[in-house]
């Protein structure tokens, strides 16, 4: 019988990566944690969640779409009183909601009901503009909306707008409520600002983006002098409000962005992401034109959109005051700093938080090259040890955490497809799902179960090498394509995958500290970006945000065994190398199987 002595140095240096891997979630989770919200009584020049629920109960006492056009011209009024309450005179530019000699507003016309067609079509979008004028005519626009929309979907799913009940609290009130309260406190300040405001509320957003539209075909000279347009919209009720569309080029405005909020929720993920994705704001009229954007949206409890529960009572006031501090602090940066930078650039910036307020941001050139050194070491691994490997053995690791990750993604989709069918969640995925979270929680937890539980025990059966092999030849080829596609998302494989190769590389008495900072830096990026992408898309697929959640798993595990063993992993286990082995693995107590 033999005894293992443990020294308290060796105990130690074992324990730094899950240290790492806890201080990664405490870090990347921090990112999601909101501000207290303001009260009424903070000081007149700071921005209170409190004193903007006053704008929101004005605009959003009753649903004010346009198809409901007398409640719609309240809300319009309420908007301009505003303003009045602050002493800025609005503008209101009434002009048609559709010119019929144009094919797109014939097409977008014809969209609509027979009934729905009556109510607009000699109606007009009334999109209110105040002008707030500075030292010099350089401006920043901000731009929401106060239209309202409720979605609802027939019996095959097809979604259409109707005059409904969403009374627009969070889409687009959010939006109203943080521009009128930051303009107020920027006010409070008593000094003209150096450069100068323009306020754009615009109409008919929700049916087509047709204020916006109609402010770029109409009165596109008003604009000549903007140098950047921050939006505002909403997609939920709750979370941080994020910073998730930028022009082309941001370096220089996802710069200045970085530089001028004190706790910003984003990533180039987000921009990357979404210019790929059939969703659109006012923003879709304005980027075309040459302006710069920023744009910014809350997304947690996304199941109020559109719908009924977009109510005041719904509010979440520290989300509120996450808007509304952005909002002003880009605001007053913008109208009190006597030299406003140039925001345009020739490039892409890539960045995300590592800490609550802390941002990494390097050129998009760096993340090409961060990129091609991990493919490169990820199969420099491979290679080094390519004598060795049997590869029957990776292709079988390859399969068996393919066929887990799968699996526990499809058995979440079709629990949300039976929970649809038996009307115990919304069928078209529109509406509240107090199942949606254990959908979501119960297929990632079976599917990182299953993959942890794999991969050490390939560990312990003497494969570590042929796994090792495996997950770093599915990132490099993940990464791939990703860098191509959506290179400013693609940080969030690449990163891990070449801290997953460095920890291999490193030498044996090195990997417990090389292995603590990849397990931080695979922590970090994937906590916050997994619970973001189940905001997104898990309303409709929560198969897919299930998936992404197994995705890291197979590599932090990994890196936790690596950093924690006391020797290098030899393939030596007795049966794994038998002529009659399965492709994952012959049958017995001694080999790995799938």
């Amino acid at each position: 019988m033999t005894h293992q002595r443990f020294s308290a140095p060796g105990l130690a240096r074992r324990l730094l990566a899950p240290i790492a891997a806890l201080l990664g979630l405490v870090a990347g989770l921090s990112v999601l944690i909101l501000p207290s919200p303001a009260p009424t009584t903070a000081d007149p020049t700071t921005f209170s969640a409190e004193r903007a629920m006053a704008s929101i109960n004005r605009l959003a006492d009753e649903p004010h779409s346009v198809l409901r056009r007398e409640a719609h011209d309240r809300a319009r009024d309420d908007v301009i009183g505003m303003f009045s309450d602050l002493g800025y005179t609005a503008e209101v530019h009434s002009d048609p909601m559709f010119d019929f000699s144009k094919p797109e507003d014939k097409e977008l016309f014809e969209s609509f009901t027979t009934e729905q067609q009556a109510t607009l079509k000699d109606a007009t979008a009334d999109t209110i503009v105040v002008d707030v004028p500075g030292k010099s005519e350089r401006t920043m626009a901000l731009m929401a909306h106060y239209d309202s929309a409720t979605v609802e979907a027939d019996e095959n799913g097809q979604q259409s707008i109707t005059a409904g009940t969403s009374h627009g609290a969070g889409d687009d009130g959010y939006g109203v409520a943080a521009i009128v309260e930051a303009l107020r406190a920027i006010k409070a300040e008593g000094r003209q600002p150096e450069n100068s405001l323009k306020i754009v509320i615009t109409d008919g957003e929700e049916i087509g983006f047709i204020g916006a539209r109609n402010e770029m075909r109409y009165h596109r000279a008003d604009y000549e002098n903007v140098d950047l347009f921050l939006n505002l919209e909403a997609r939920g009720m709750s979370g941080p409000a994020f910073m998730f569309e930028t022009s082309p080029n941001n370096s220089a405005v996802a710069g200045y962005f970085l530089s001028h909020v004190k706790q910003p929720a984003s990533s180039s993920l987000l921009p990357s992401l979404y210019a790929r994705m059939p969703n659109g704001t006012d923003m879709a009229t304005v980027i075309p034109e040459g302006f710069t954007v920023l744009n910014i949206a809350a997304i947690g409890e996304a199941d109020h959109y559109h719908h009924a529960t977009d109510a005041p009572r719904y509010v979440n006031h520290s989300t509120l005051q996450h808007y509304g501090d952005q909002v002003l602090g880009l605001t007053r940066a913008w109208a009190f700093e006597g030299h406003a930078p140039t925001l345009t650039a020739d490039g892409n910036l890539h960045f995300f938080q590592l800490w609550r307020g802390l941002t990494v941001r390097y050129p998009a050139a760096v993340g090409t090259g961060l990129g091609c050194l991990a493919v490169i070491a990820a199969l420099g691994v491979v290679v080094v040890r390519v004598r060795s490997l049997r590869w029957k053995r990776v292709l079988g690791t390859v399969w068996g955490l393919t066929w887990r990750a799968a699996s526990a993604s499809a058995a979440a989709g079709l629990a949300q497809l039976g929970a649809m069918a038996m009307k115990w969640a919304p069928e078209s995925g529109l509406g509240p799902n107090p199942l949606l979270v254990w959908m979501f929680a119960g297929g990632a937890l079976i599917g990182t179960g299953l993959t942890a539980r794999f991969v050490v025990r390939r560990w312990k059966e003497g494969l570590g090498q042929e796994t090792l092999a495996a997950v770093l030849l599915l990132l490099a080829a993940a990464c791939v394509p990703l860098m191509v596609l959506v290179p400013g998302a693609a940080y969030v494989l690449v990163l891990p995958t070449l801290a997953l190769a460095l920890t291999a590389l490193a030498p044996q008495r090195m990997r417990p500290v090389v292995g603590a900072l990849a397990a931080f830096i695979m922590v970090v990026i994937f906590a916050p970006t997994v619970l973001l992408i189940h905001e997104l898309l898990s309303l409709s697929a929560v198969w897919v945000t299930v998936f992404f959640a197994i995705v890291p798993v197979a590599p932090l595990t990994l890196v936790l065994l690596q950093a924690g063993s006391r020797r290098t992993q030899r393939t030596t286990a007795r049966t794994s190398s038998r002529p009659d082995a399965a492709l994952d693995g012959a049958a017995g107590p001694a080999t790995a199987t799938a």
